[in-house]
């Protein structure tokens, strides 16, 4: 078929406009489409009364220079970090098909008939405002203009960072609002992963890596939303946290059988971000947050034995994944010795249990590495803080056997799971 779907689209909205067919007909005529089409026709239907709104001159003047700003922006795109205490929210930028953002946007125009401007305009909308349906509209039809893999992949991570800084605008705006933001995330994540593994060529490692360092960036950036966020709102936005996390294991395994040097290096930077929030909350007296987080330091730490396994079994990096194991895991247990002296006795057994997880994770590197003949500098026994009791160090070197049956070993495997734990 020689019709472009966003031209069969917008010649079906003008046939309905103008009463000569309905969708029924519309996807009579097109019946391979149909697919494609219904949706975004039932989307064009639900468009077409216009919300009761009149933007102000001084608005549209805004909305243009806004506009005007992506058109000569170099190609991309940079979130705005939201305004109140969310303002140090780290700006994510990912490359945008300006055109295609351009087609998508006069499409849903035609839809509501509303002229360029609303539509434009729905972009700054929030869950919750009158132009948010409209904004969704434009995103989905994105969706079905861009076919290229991973192109896919970055204009699911865009909208995913746009439901970032959504979440963070409506947290104070109660359960819904809050609700719709993460649930669009989940399903932005959802469907990134889901493209980054249709690719199977030489660019898959490049989209996984950029994957993996995205989820690992919006981990961080939940952090900071839910340390703003009231007390009511926590539960919902760790709920995202998780969608991330588990998302970002998900990714680092699918690289590691790709580049497990690389996916090792992105491991130990997100295990360097759990601990430092670790001591944090440690320092603020914060302890859910501290098991919180050291439960999701556990499960990238053995995340890294893994990762050292499969690039065994590849044949490939599996020294220099030992070695950056080794030596970071050296720096983890001095996090962790800091971190158990700042936190009341009942709560230590949760960095007790961190510390074995590292210890493990410092063995097998070093019996790697010993193999190979290539051990070096790196103590051949794991450094314990000098500060830690002897009968706790006694316990962190000889742990007892892991009752298999409780699934502490189950990282999750994708948004929905529970690989970080109990918030």
């Amino acid at each position: 078929m020689s019709k472009k779907i966003e031209e069969i689209l917008l010649e079906c909205i003008e046939s309905i406009e103008a009463g000569k067919l309905d969708i029924y007909g519309c996807l009579k005529r097109y019946p391979s489409l149909r697919e494609e089409l219904e949706p975004l026709l039932n989307i064009a239907i639900g468009l077409r009364e216009p919300p009761d709104i009149r933007p102000s001159q001084d608005f549209k003047i805004r909305a243009r220079v806004s506009l005007m700003d992506h058109i000569y922006a170099d190609g991309r795109a940079t979130k705005l970090s939201p305004a109140g205490p969310i303002a140090a929210l780290k700006r994510i930028a990912y490359p945008v098909r300006l055109r295609t953002a351009t087609v998508a946007i006069a499409v849903v125009a035609a839809v509501c008939g509303l002229g360029g401007g609303f539509a434009y305009a729905s972009q700054d909308s929030l869950p919750g405002d009158n132009l948010y349906p409209v904004k969704l509209g434009t995103e989905q039809i994105r969706r079905v203009i861009t076919v290229d893999d991973v192109d896919e992949v970055t204009l699911e991570l865009e909208l995913a960072n746009t439901r970032l800084g959504e979440m963070a605008a409506v947290a104070h705006r109660g359960y819904e609002p809050l609700s719709t933001a993460i649930d669009g995330y989940e399903k932005n994540i959802a469907l990134a992963l889901e493209n980054a593994e249709d690719i199977e060529d030489t660019i898959s490692a490049n989209t996984l890596e950029i994957l993996a360092l995205a989820t690992s960036e919006h981990i961080e950036t939940l952090d900071l939303i839910e340390d703003a966020a009231p007390e009511e709102a926590s539960y919902r936005i760790q709920q995202a946290s998780e969608i991330a996390f588990n998302a970002h294991v998900r990714t680092l395994r699918d690289l590691a059988a790709e580049n497990p040097i690389r996916a090792a290096e992105v491991n130990l930077a997100t295990i360097e971000s759990r601990l430092s929030r670790a001591r944090t909350k440690a320092e603020e007296n914060q302890l859910d947050e501290v098991e919180a987080t050291l439960s999701q330091f556990q499960v990238l730490s053995r995340l890294g034995e893994e990762i050292s396994q499969i690039s065994k079994g590849l044949g490939n990096g599996s020294a220099q994944v030992d070695e950056l194991n080794a030596r970071a895991t050296s720096a983890h247990l001095e996090v962790l010795g800091i971190i158990y002296g700042k936190i009341p006795e009942q709560t230590r057994s949760t960095v007790e249990d961190a510390m074995t997880d590292s210890v493990e994770a410092y063995d097998q590197a070093v019996e790697g590495l010993q193999e190979k003949g290539i051990l070096n500098d790196i103590p051949g026994e794991p450094p314990i803080p000098e500060d830690i009791p002897g009968d706790v160090k006694e316990r962190i070197l000889k742990p007892e056997p892991k009752d298999s049956s409780n699934g502490s070993g189950d990282s999750g495997d994708g948004p929905g799971g529970s690989g970080n734990g109990p918030r």
